[in-house]
């Protein structure tokens, strides 16, 4: 087994080499610079169809053939959780993947799945974009540290209880169960309402559904359909906002500092107009895809009382200061980019 260190070595052997070829720019004579760009989502998923082809579309209108992509989706470079690394290390220049899946090396990002941060997704995405862009707080103790910058994000729709079997008409119904969680946060929000948090990627959870391995999920309707979720999940409690996450699509930050400006610029500029378009697709199909859901597949949707909303709250209405608390012990400015994604949210209308 190769040291870390000779890993380490190599990887910044490599991101250098590919810098400089950045930095000198494809002569005459050569092609197109080249990308490659990982994810561990399959081709046909929402945030490949409607968030990466859109933005590689937009780089090619302004680019042309100054630039190519080579895009390995479904994992085809590495798991789900290695992600991060790859961009890290530049095996893969560019990758996508959701913050929640690398809680350790990217502990204030989670501040997304939070419970009842916003109600407007495209709020969400705009708040996490601004703090994650180059100089902001989520950028400067997430992201940089980790050698990646953030081209653009996405914030999904705001998640709810679904279930295989057991429905969920009170907050006693949740008590005991096993639902699958994205991060830390939501760990916390998971067990504010009396049920034991098993952190899992989406890949993974048909599979663990099937096997009784978890009894449910904090989840979220558009995210169902591509790993085939409605033929396990068959019920879904609504009317508590139980946090979210953000999708990023980052980049070796060597490697895109090496990059002409106007390169630079024009991955900027798509990314942000691309997180747009695609917050509000999922805006307006959300509840599209749940009906769709519920017509062919059977799924159950509870609406909560008002009682049983204003019971879910109470349980959930500490976990924000507890998320805060626990990172600020750990050194982490969580307090300040807490108040800062609130500040955000609310600057964006959410």
């Amino acid at each position: 087994m190769m040291h870390s260190t000779c890993r380490t070595m190599i990887a910044s052997a490599a991101i250098a080499a590919s810098a400089a070829i950045f930095i000198a720019g494809p002569s005459p004579a050569q092609e197109a610079l080249e990308f490659k760009i990982a994810h561990p989502f399959p081709s046909t998923h929402y945030l490949s169809v409607h968030g990466v082809d859109v933005w590689l579309e937009k780089i090619r209108e302004r680019l042309g053939e100054r630039v190519s992509f080579t895009v390995y989706p479904a994992q085809q470079l590495g798991k789900a959780a290695d992600t991060l690394e790859l961009a890290e290390t530049g095996v893969a220049e560019i990758v996508v993947t959701p913050v929640s899946n690398h809680a350790a090396r990217l502990p204030l990002s989670s501040v997304a799945e939070l419970p009842g941060m916003f109600s407007d997704i495209c709020a969400g995405s705009r708040a996490s974009l601004a703090l994650s862009q180059e100089g902001g707080l989520l950028d400067e103790h997430d992201f940089a540290p980790n050698n990646v910058l953030s081209i653009w994000n996405v914030s999904v729709p705001t998640y709810k209880v679904i279930t295989a079997s057991k429905r969920v008409n009170t907050l006693e119904d949740v008590a005991g169960l096993k639902l699958r969680t994205t991060g830390p946060a939501m760990d916390l929000t998971t067990r504010a309402l009396g049920a034991a948090a098993v952190r899992m990627p989406s890949a993974e959870l048909y599979q663990a559904a099937s096997r009784g391995t978890v009894d449910g999920a904090v989840y979220f309707y558009t995210g169902m359909p591509p790993y085939d979720l409605q033929s396990v999940f068959k019920h879904a409690a609504e009317g508590v906002s139980l946090g979210s996450t953000h999708a990023a699509v980052l980049i070796n930050r060597d490697i895109f500092q090496a990059l002409p400006a106007d390169i630079k610029q024009a991955f900027l500029e798509a990314g942000a107009e691309t997180a747009e378009s695609l917050c509000k697709w999922m805006a307006e199909n959300d509840m599209v895809i749940r009906d769709t859901m519920v017509e062919e597949d059977g799924l159950e949707i509870i609406q909560l009382s008002e009682e049983q909303i204003r019971l879910w709250e109470e349980r959930v209405e500490t976990v924000a200061t507890d998320w805060a608390k626990g990172l600020g012990e750990q050194g982490k400015p969580a307090q300040e980019v807490l108040d800062a994604y609130r500040a955000e949210v609310k600057k964006a209308g959410g």
